[in-house]
């Protein structure tokens, strides 16, 4: 073997680190993704909450926690239920292949 050659094991643990790498860094992407979320839930419902407590007269502080909670769970639980529906448009685990052999 040449020295500029690798072995096919050295190849695929090379590929392998690199999909951990990448996975790992879709994970973080994820949580960013939900802390955005959280924030922006949390916002939308003050503004709710503000403009409620104003005309209303609630408690400002009540209305807050639930209309931030149905602004952060309502679409959380819709994107969960179309995940693991069947024949949903997600990805439907049962019905998933396992991964090809990329060298065939």
């Amino acid at each position: 073997m040449k020295d500029g050659e690798r072995s096919r094991e050295e190849q695929d643990e090379e590929l392998q680190e690199f999909m951990d790498r990448a996975i790992r860094r879709l994970n973080l992407l994820e949580y960013v993704f939900l802390g955005v979320a959280l924030v922006l839930a949390l916002l939308g419902g003050a503004l709710v909450a503000w403009f409620v407590s104003l005309t209303v007269g609630l408690s400002f502080r009540w209305v807050w926690v639930g209309v931030s909670l149905l602004l952060f769970l309502v679409p959380g639980i819709l994107v969960y239920l179309r995940e693991f529906r069947p024949g949903g448009k997600g990805r439907n685990h049962e019905t998933q292949t396992e991964p090809k052999d990329i060298h065939g």
